[in-house]
């Protein structure tokens, strides 16, 4: 299944009735990048722990002898446990945001040793790490691989999930890069995007008989058993970095890549082929977008299409719209949190309907908009993805973050 809307619906679905989604497929596809995405749009927080990057079980449960004084008054020692570090900060999250619900995103969770993956597999099931529990708004996303060197998991185990075999999608990736994915880059997407995950051709595997009748598919079992020879692979998460370095190149000095041959084994290329190649390795994708910026570059044109942003939606947003007076409706918004006031604002004035009266409190209630919820409101005016009849109702406002945010929102009317 791909990353996009639909997926994002599934996802939402299961946890809202309290199952806990897994998503499995290949390495660096996106998958924290849409678990990110998806906590952003629930109009909360997504808390990453890298299963992969702890050495045992301890590191996870932080299980740990601590010296204690007996009743008789005789010294002895008790197991203690202190959870890790990222699922303690998502507690903390949660019990003082406890109308949202805050993501623990447990990544990479059979890329690891089995003791680790069993301590992950059992926070998961009992909820709980040692005496300290979490909330129950909290939910669980797990992420993994089907392939390469990995943990396999039981039958026991995975009935403990709900299953999503995930794949990476074109329109996703450039939704979610916006306004900051190159040109080049989207262009090439745009019209190709099967080319969004391929391997190189190693000499190496070719050498060692191994066949390639995967369809351009590799997994990092590949990558590092090939041979001596490693290889760069075309995923969602090294066209990200591509795109941010064509982002900063300068033209010209591209133009000079373009212009210089250079030799890769058997192979004479241009200097451009080499540095991309660097990013996303000797693919299909080098090559279509290599002669999309030589084209471009010939022509000396070019530009980006819009984006739709991302809004996201709080969970109080329904109870604020029900509120059928406006002292009930200051009363809820009372007792919001700072997150929850920003979003709720955030969201009645992208909504396209008449929330002049909802604006007015919340801009009056809220001290400051987070700063995530800043960037998506600069996005929207500038994309002209505001409603315009909110955003008058809201320079109307005396508010402080009113009249603070009125000189450049002013300037898109």
């Amino acid at each position: 299944m791909k990353f996009n809307d639909i997926l994002t619906d599934l996802i939402k679905q299961s946890l809202e009735v309290g199952a806990t989604p897994a998503l499995m497929g290949e390495p660096g596809i996106g998958k924290s990048s849409f678990v990110e995405a998806l906590a952003y749009s629930m109009g909360t927080k997504a808390f990453v722990l890298p299963c992969n990057q702890l050495a045992d079980k301890a590191d996870l449960t932080g299980a740990r002898l601590v010296p204690y004084t007996k009743d008789d008054g005789t010294q002895s020692y008790k197991q203690v446990f202190y959870p890790h570090q990222v699922i303690q900060e998502c507690i903390d999250y949660a019990e003082g945001h406890q109308r949202e619900w805050p993501i623990l995103f447990l990544d990479e969770i059979n890329r690891t040793t089995s003791d680790v993956t069993s301590g992950a597999l059992t926070l998961v099931t009992l909820r709980r790490m040692g005496h300290v529990e979490l909330p129950k708004n909290v939910r669980i996303v797990v992420a993994g691989n089907d392939k390469g060197n990995v943990t396999s998991l039981d039958e026991a185990s995975l009935s403990r999930f709900a299953i999503f075999r995930v794949e990476p999608d074109a329109a996703t990736l450039m939704s979610v890069l916006g306004d900051n994915v190159n040109p080049w880059v989207k262009a090439v997407l745009t019209q190709y995007p099967a080319l969004i995950f391929q391997k190189s051709t190693p000499e190496a595997i070719v050498a060692d008989g191994q066949d390639d009748d995967d369809n351009g598919t590799v997994t990092m079992a590949d990558l590092f058993d090939g041979g001596e020879e490693m290889n760069q692979l075309t995923t969602p998460r090294t066209i990200h970095n591509l795109s941010n370095w064509l982002n900063k190149a300068d033209p010209q000095q591209l133009a000079q890549y373009l212009a210089t041959p250079v030799q890769i084994g058997d192979r004479e290329v241009s200097l451009l082929n080499e540095a991309i190649e660097a990013y996303v390795g000797d693919t299909m994708f080098t090559t279509q977008l290599v002669a999309t910026i030589a084209q471009d570059l010939a022509n000396n044109s070019g530009g980006a299409q819009q984006s739709r942003v991302n809004v996201p939606k709080p969970n109080c947003y329904r109870s604020l719209k029900a509120a059928a007076t406006a002292k009930v409706l200051e009363e809820k918004i009372s007792d919001l949190t700072d997150n929850e006031k920003s979003g709720s604002l955030l969201y009645a004035l992208k909504e396209s309907e008449d929330n002049a009266r909802l604006i007015e409190l919340l801009a009056q209630a809220t001290t400051q908009i987070e700063s995530e919820h800043t960037r998506t409101l600069i996005e929207m005016v500038t994309s002209k993805q505001i409603d315009r009849q909110n955003l008058e109702s809201f320079l109307q406002v005396d508010a402080p973050i009113v009249n603070q945010a009125k000189p450049v929102l002013s300037a898109f009317l």
